[in-house]
């Protein structure tokens, strides 16, 4: 076991001294001057296949590689149900707002999330309400990923769990604050051809040690026939709530401040045609196979410590150790490249949208500079203090957070960029009631809401009443808007 740990640890050491490497070039790679449009938007000089890979490491998080495969390994098949809409996460998200986003983006020089909505809207108190949501549901979301990643190198190298923690919040707190958002994508691209190589390796060695699909399914139906068919064990996924996910996945993404940065951080509406179509390649060849893997552990490792060592405990069990270092980065990959997203998503929020356009308009660049390092180092410290009392299944903490970012600004958004009519009554009615009521209903009912369904479908409709009734009630947008974002006949 010591030789494993060595390949494991080896593997472990190049990877984090290439994503370091990348993030010194990104470094280098960045002009003088204009140090906000470099640091958050990377100067809007994104290509295809950048912003492909970075889109996917940002989506594919520590909750698809540790603790979707957790719930596989417990409830069996019915998970390949759970996530099946995230086929199309990819084509609804570009189609529906990345081609008008990366527009508008371009056109009003939104750096931000929150720029985008502040200016379609005239209305500070717009990017402050987006901004704090965006601080606390994205904190929430890092918490996630240190807790996969500690209990990663846990499992793995026996490091105890308050000192992997700890380890995620210093290295992505490092390269993000150093590189900026140049430095995010390209660890991300890198990040991302590991996830999938990893994935994968460890599917074809797990397949084969376990004898292949048929003799999985039947030791399953030999544990309980419950594995093998819907709605899973302890009635895991009814009706109602196979709805929900099915809604919630490409509903939930496509409104997500993280992933609409790359939009506007994208070269071209050819470019984005392009990443598209790669994203849903990848998609194609990575969910299917992390599923299976999840399910093929409940045979190959029935007892693991906790739920969220089930692709650890895979790897280290079924791939050979010289290769176990690089499977294992996978996971790790998957999990450094959603915090740094978000790190970056959330520390532009405070800086960009909390402080610059609200109290000190002319922000040096050296200003800028040291207020970016300071809330990036203090956010993954702040989501560090959470992360040291994990649930049992992390994919609850991905699922609220993913669920209530989109529940404030699904609606907004989507009516902000195509609705002329939409104002700034509409838009915070919208975003407050959506996140209230998503709030309400997990605080009352947990994580089955009214008739079974997820929180997030009910407070989505909330938000859409709520905003079409406020939009209608008050006055329209000033004609400069309307032009400006619709043209002329708006």
């Amino acid at each position: 076991m010591v030789s494993d740990k060595a390949h494991v640890g080896l593997a472990f050491t190049l990877y984090l001294g290439i994503t370091f490497l990348l993030a010194y070039f990104a470094r280098r790679r960045a002009g003088k001057g204009r140090f906000l449009e470099d640091f958050f938007v990377a100067r809007r000089e994104m290509g295809p296949w950048v912003l492909a890979l970075t889109w996917i490491a940002t989506s594919a998080s520590g909750g698809t590689f540790i603790g979707a495969p957790s719930l596989a390994h417990r409830y069996g098949w019915v998970l390949l149900l759970w996530i099946s809409s995230l086929m199309v996460v990819a084509t609804v998200g570009f189609g529906v707002v990345g081609k008008r986003v990366a527009k508008l983006g371009r056109q009003t020089g939104a750096l931000t999330f929150s720029d985008l909505l502040r200016d379609r809207f005239e209305s500070n108190m717009i990017g402050i309400v987006a901004g704090i949501a965006i601080v606390i549901l994205y904190t929430a979301f890092m918490v996630a990923q240190y807790i996969a990643g500690a209990r990663l190198v846990e499992a793995v190298m026996g490091v105890p769990y308050v000192w992997g923690a700890l380890g995620f919040a210093v290295t992505v707190a490092l390269y993000t604050a150093y590189g900026g958002f140049r430095a995010v994508a390209w660890t991300d691209s890198f990040q991302a051809l590991v996830m999938l190589a990893g994935i994968l390796v460890t599917a074809f060695f797990a397949l084969r040690q376990a004898g292949g699909l048929p003799v999985v399914y039947d030791n399953l139906v030999a544990l309980s026939p419950d594995l093998v068919r819907g709605p899973g064990p302890d009635q895991f996924l009814p009706l109602p709530a196979a709805i929900s996910f099915f809604c919630i996945w490409p509903l939930a993404n496509i409104s997500q401040p993280s992933l609409i940065t790359r939009f506007l951080a994208s070269k071209d509406t050819r470019t984005l045609k392009r990443a598209a179509f790669l994203i849903g390649l990848y998609i194609l060849l990575l969910y299917p196979a992390i599923m299976t893997l999840g399910v093929v552990s409940r045979v190959l490792v029935p007892e693991i410590d906790a739920p969220d060592h089930a692709i650890p405990a895979v790897i280290l069990e079924a791939v050979p150790p010289l290769l176990a270092g690089l499977t294992l980065a996978a996971p790790l990959a998957a999990i450094m490249s959603t915090i740094s997203s978000f790190l970056l998503v959330s520390s532009s929020a405070i800086v960009r949208d909390l402080y610059q356009r609200n109290v000190r308009r002319e922000l040096s660049e050296q200003g800028a500079r040291r207020l970016t390092h300071v809330s990036t180092f203090a956010l993954a410290a702040v989501a560090l203090v959470f992360a040291l009392h994990p649930p049992e299944f992390l994919q609850y903490i991905v699922v609220f957070s993913s669920t209530g970012l989109a529940a404030t600004f699904l609606l907004p958004t989507l009516l902000g960029i195509y609705w002329p009519r939409m104002n700034k009554s509409g838009c915070l009615a919208g975003m407050l009631v959506g996140f209230l009521s998503f709030l309400a209903q997990y605080a009352v009912f947990g994580t089955e809401s009214f008739g079974g369904f997820d929180p997030f479908i009910w407070a989505v409709l909330a938000s859409l009443v709520a905003s079409v009734g406020a939009a209608w009630k008050a006055s329209p947008p000033s004609e400069s808007v309307r032009k400006l974002y619709f043209g002329s006949g708006a």
